[in-house]
């Protein structure tokens, strides 16, 4: 006999709108375990992507904007001095996610990226990316002091967004690929930037706050340093985990030579894009020998030996003009304690991603927060400077294979 009580509705049987609803309301993970749950639930996750995604992306994914822009229409070739780097429209579906800003002179605005429902799989990729970093990113920045080990904050999260986008974005445009900037001049192991170089790169970097360019750098010291201690250690550090137990020869086997060159080596690693950095820093267990790790490298980038690492160069040159720009502005003592970011860092109390509860910190986030553009007709290098406080920047060429 039948029970007369109302039987609960499956969930195929709600109509496609409210599905829609319960879908764009969950996060990324689950959507994307739903999408392979049934024909019927992928076929409407693929017609109506852009209703889906967008709440999604809108909710877990800020800074939106800086989101969309790792897939602009020039993002994924290689880009040389003559070329500008893409800041036009984005479409995602039929929505404007991205309006141009035309900051910086080697911004181009004039180029509009459609992202059609083949691109969503793209998408969607790096948004499941950034929340396993979001899972991984404490552990990491905790590593080296445990006792302040904690989660991060929803606006915490969001400034490591920010750094992840950045560096993903800047690696499509200038580590995709063989290519020697021409820029910059071969002296040996290391390449230098050239006083009258046309510094796309730079001016890359310009597009940012000097808040956001720390936050930024400290995304990228903190996964640069993981990589250094957990995927190529050097031949010192391994002797001194096994507090100098083992010999410079059994370390050998295991390290990645000693430390200048071991830095050539975390360099070109550092190549990488950020999917590909999180792959080994999760799974380095998995390549039980140097050799394999170094295939699965050349695999990803087969050109990472013939270029140049300039992340670190970029950054680090235009936190430098700005902090010769405040004094020119208001003299010697614009970089004193209390007046700009105290040159530390974490544990102590210096900025970046994750908060400290310093009220001066706070007001110098605030404070340096609207200076993005500035300095885009700045020269990098200056005769006036050369009593070694604006040095340049030496970039060494890449290196896999260990030779000390």
């Amino acid at each position: 006999m039948y029970s007369l009580s109302p039987q609960p509705k499956k969930l195929m049987d709600f109509p496609v709108e409210m599905l829609i609803e319960i879908l764009s309301s969950m996060d990324v993970d689950t959507l994307f375990r739903m999408s392979h749950v049934n024909r019927r639930l992928k076929e409407i996750v693929t017609m109506h992507w852009p209703s889906i995604f967008m709440p999604i992306i809108k909710r877990d994914f800020s800074p939106v904007e800086l989101l969309f822009r790792v897939f602009d229409v020039c993002s994924g070739k290689a880009v040389t001095a003559l070329d500008h780097i893409c800041d036009g429209d984005v479409f995602f579906g039929q929505q404007l996610v991205c309006s141009h800003r035309g900051c910086g002179k080697d911004v181009d605005s004039r180029w509009t990226t459609q992202l059609s429902s083949n691109d969503a799989l793209t998408v969607f990729k790096v948004c499941l990316a950034v929340k396993k970093w979001e899972r991984e990113f404490h552990r990491l920045r905790f590593a080296r002091y445990p006792q302040y080990s904690r989660s991060l904050r929803p606006h915490e999260l969001e400034r490591l967004r920010l750094g992840l986008y950045v560096w993903w974005r800047f690696a499509r445009y200038f580590h995709g690929g063989f290519q020697f900037d021409e820029g910059f001049e071969d002296q040996g192991r290391f390449w230098l930037r050239r006083p009258d170089s046309p510094d796309i790169r730079c001016n890359f970097m310009r597009q940012y706050s000097t808040t956001q360019l720390h936050e930024i750098m400290d995304v990228w010291n903190t996964i640069r340093s993981a990589v250094g201690r957990e995927v190529c250690p050097s031949i010192v550090t391994i002797r001194e985990q096994s507090d100098n137990m083992l010999s410079r020869a059994e370390a050998s086997r295991i390290g990645w030579g000693d430390p200048i060159e071991n830095d050539f080596i975390l360099a070109t690693i550092m190549k990488l894009r950020p999917e590909d950095i999180l792959h080994l820093l999760v799974f380095r267990h998995r390549y039980t020998t140097k050799q394999s790790l170094i295939q699965f490298i050349r695999l990803k980038n087969p050109w990472i030996e013939q270029s140049i690492e300039t992340f670190t160069e970029a950054t680090e040159t235009v936190l430098r003009e700005r902090e010769r720009m405040l004094i020119d502005e208001k003299g010697s003592d614009a970089l004193d304690p209390g007046l700009y970011f105290p040159q530390s860092g974490f544990p102590f109390r210096h900025g970046g991603v994750v908060d400290h509860g310093d009220r001066n910190i706070e007001r110098l986030r605030a404070k340096y927060a609207h200076d993005a553009g500035k300095g885009t007709h700045y020269s990098t290098v200056n005769e006036e400077y050369a009593d070694g406080l604006y040095l340049r920047a030496a970039v060494p060429m890449g290196q896999l294979v260990a030779t000390s």
